[in-house]
């Protein structure tokens, strides 16, 4: 029988391991007061590609255009490798002035094929009404598990950073796995 003081003890430990992994979590996410705010990231099940834009500085030399409202399918930073899932911020520039001549860069692990590590497009933050900015696992060279971080900034001043973490679609838990529909990848 375990006795009250070493079950409070326990507890702490497993109460300080789950701060720990908690503040180390917060560590992997900055967004600039400054110059932005309404913070937001998560994981988009299905996205309305409407376009592209040309971007040199990607794999694929291009960005898909998303049509209207994003709206998260959950928050957080676990990321099933899944073709058609997006991942990303919504955020918006501070005042009435748009953050124009941005420089979004995604460092992964290297992709299958190409071995690229990173990838970045010019784009601009909106004032004024929450805009996102998404990764899109459109291509099966893309489906590599790993850190993959999201970073925003102007110049020299960073806007923000957020690190995904990008796991094989058969190690998602199960509610990731019933919101997006991941049954035929999870085997």
């Amino acid at each position: 029988m375990i006795t009250a003081p070493a079950k409070a003890i326990f507890w702490f430990i497993l109460a300080l391991a789950f701060a720990g992994t908690f503040a180390a979590a917060q560590g992997n996410i900055y967004s600039n007061p400054d110059l932005i705010d309404g913070f937001e990231y998560g994981l988009v099940c299905d996205t309305r590609v409407v376009g592209t834009a040309e971007a040199p500085d990607t794999d694929i030399g291009e960005i898909n255009i998303i049509a209207g409202n994003v709206e998260f399918s959950t928050h957080g930073t676990l990321v099933p490798a899944t073709p058609g899932l997006s991942f990303g911020v919504k955020t918006r520039a501070i005042g009435d002035i748009n953050l124009d001549d941005v420089t979004f860069r995604v460092t992964h692990p290297p992709l299958i094929g190409s071995g690229t590590t990173k990838q970045s497009w010019q784009g601009l933050i909106e004032a004024n009404r929450l805009s996102a900015q998404l990764y899109s696992f459109d291509l099966p060279s893309e489906l590599v598990t790993g850190t993959w971080t999201l970073a925003a900034s102007q110049e020299d001043t960073l806007i923000y950073r957020i690190s995904f973490n990008v796991i094989a679609p058969k190690d998602a838990p199960t509610y990731l796995k019933e919101l997006c529909n991941l049954g035929a990848y999870t085997s």
